[in-house]
């Protein structure tokens, strides 16, 4: 048995987790603050808001949009179970857009939508298997027919886009409302488990870290009231969505080498397209024109006659 994906774990990983457990604060402490900072700073976004597993993400994106029971959904259908079931936690009604050749939503397919049916909520496009969808597009449309973006990005920490000749990295929010990340052990950097949403929009932020903790604030200047150091409010119903300082001790560590991970799979993603060159009946994943793609997954067509999987 090969697995498709494994984590890459050294010596300094063990080192700066090991620390990490000899401190004081083993969760809600410093090292999630010092994670959350490089996530910003790797993909351009303005705010980070780390949790428990990039399905959380989902959710606390989805709540944090005031998604509701009469609202609808859409996500792509080639995904992961987590970017419908998101929608579908927040009592929401949910809806497939097909793909294009990238591998990821159609906006052509996504406007028909909208021409033919009340606008939906929110759109969930995913950047299959490290190759950026094209949010320009769909965020355009967001514009025109109203609807909220998050990028689902568990595959695609890493990648990058171009529009009009100007690169933008996956997860920066420069096309999305909200931007997810996953960091199972299979994804660009591990956490063990653990997610992310990025967005750069400060009030989005604030009901992130609202609903990541049980909906309740600490910040005095956000109470209605005050009765002393020890006192807090639950000003929303929230979740235990939270990620601890063990996990963020590793992802800090990961995050250091993320130029060297996405180097070797970027020469993998070259072996197989060596090996699989003049194979016929196989189609190697698509150069979509404008994207520099880290691959999270190699995904072939296999051409029988007329048919195709």
């Amino acid at each position: 048995m090969i697995s498709y994906g494994r984590q890459s774990i050294g010596q300094d990983d063990i080192d700066s987790v090991v620390a990490a457990l000899g401190a004081d604060l083993l969760t809600v402490g410093p090292r999630v603050l010092e994670f959350e900072e490089l996530l910003c700073q790797i993909t351009g976004a303005r705010y980070a808001i780390a949790c428990s597993n990039c399905t959380t993400a989902l959710h606390l994106s989805c709540l944090a949009l005031g998604l509701k029971s009469e609202d609808y959904g859409l996500t792509s259908p080639i995904t992961f179970v987590a970017s419908a079931n998101a929608i579908e936690m927040c009592g929401a009604k949910v809806g497939f857009i097909d793909i294009d050749d990238s591998y990821c939503m159609n906006p052509e397919k996504l406007e028909e939508f909208c021409q033919s049916n009340p606008s939906p909520r929110v759109v969930i496009p995913v950047s299959f298997a490290g190759v950026p969808a094209n949010l320009a597009k769909i965020y355009s449309l967001a514009k025109k027919y109203g609807f909220y973006v998050i990028e689902d990005a568990a595959h695609s920490l890493g990648s990058e886009y171009s529009v009009d000749g100007k690169i933008f990295r996956s997860a920066s929010c420069s096309h999305s409302d909200l931007a997810t990340l996953s960091f199972h052990p299979v994804k660009t950097i591990t956490t063990g488990e653990g997610g992310a949403v990025l967005t750069n929009d400060s009030s989005l932020a604030q009901k992130l870290r609202l609903f990541r903790s049980h909906g309740i604030e600490r910040d005095v200047t956000k109470m209605e009231k005050c009765d002393g150091g020890w006192y807090y409010e639950m000003q929303a119903l929230g979740f235990n969505y939270r990620i601890t300082d063990i996990q963020c001790a590793l992802g800090i560590s990961q995050l250091r080498k993320i130029e060297t991970f996405k180097k070797r799979r970027v020469q993998i993603a070259a072996i197989y397209n060596k090996a699989f060159e003049n194979c016929p009946g196989i189609i190697r994943p698509p150069r979509i024109e404008g994207t520099n793609p880290v691959l999270h997954l190699y995904p072939i067509q296999i051409i029988n006659g007329k048919e195709s999987r």
